[in-house]
């Protein structure tokens, strides 16, 4: 008899490799049309881990953390890249700390939200969208929703509270 793999974990390895794919293609100074693909998908992981979250434990759908509002900025994101097919992303000159190596003049951006077609409203999304992400460095975003999972990985009662131990190193 086969068991079931904890899909909570599934889904927290998931946003993880995806992540570590969206910094080794950052890395490599790919195009902003390589770069959506792993932005997308990390995003799809953690937007899914998140719901299931809010769905099963009803303190982390209580939080007003930091962490749960970048996820409903997160959220209205991915739900544009599923179902408007837009590019969210752009490339700007720029230098934003912490400096990676190696070492670029430029960072991949969420695009400001008048950028994005319209979809169905979602005001709560857009908003935090808009404060969170907007024009700001795709990186930050993701090292914002890592440190958030570490968080509540830490969490007593945590549904994720299991996961990865040290198996996952954030960049």
């Amino acid at each position: 008899m086969t068991t079931e793999p904890d899909m909570l974990q599934v889904a927290l390895q998931g946003f993880h490799a995806a992540r570590t794919r969206y910094y080794v293609q950052l890395d490599a100074g790919h195009s902003e049309e390589q770069m959506i693909i792993p932005t997308v998908e990390v995003i799809y992981w953690a937007c899914v881990l998140d719901e299931q979250l809010e769905d099963k434990d009803a303190e982390y759908m209580a939080s007003t953390a930091y962490g749960r509002r970048i996820m409903l900025g997160t959220r209205f994101a991915r739900n544009r890249a599923t179902h408007q097919l837009p590019m969210l992303i752009e490339r700007v000159a720029s230098l934003t700390a912490p400096i990676r190596a190696p070492l670029r003049a430029e960072e991949m951006t969420w695009l400001p939200v008048d950028k994005i077609p319209p979809g169905r409203p979602a005001p709560a999304q857009e908003r935090n969208y808009v404060q969170y992400l907007a024009s700001k460095p795709v990186r930050h975003t993701l090292d914002d929703i890592a440190a958030w999972f570490a968080s509540e990985q830490n969490r007593s009662g945590s549904l994720i509270g299991s996961a990865l131990g040290d198996s996952w190193i954030a960049f």
